[in-house]
């Protein structure tokens, strides 16, 4: 039998998904703030860097978390 990824004995695919569905909106629209509002790209800062970065490492790890609760 194969082992899921979990977290706190919960399958980790669930909550990894919430997370991107959430950072991807989230981190276009900074990016678009940033492009076309000085203002927001002088206040956002690193931070749009950082959830780009967040993302593009959520992405990978919530399929393979999804490809092994497939698995079941």
């Amino acid at each position: 039998m194969k082992e899921t990824m979990q977290i706190a004995g919960l399958p980790l695919h669930p909550l990894l998904v919430h997370a991107v569905v959430v950072l991807i909106p989230l981190t276009v629209v900074a990016v678009l703030l940033t492009q076309f509002w000085p203002v927001a790209r002088r206040r956002l800062g690193i931070v749009t860097p950082l959830a780009a970065l967040a993302v593009l490492v959520l992405v990978p790890i919530t399929v393979a978390a999804g490809r092994s609760l497939a698995g079941l």
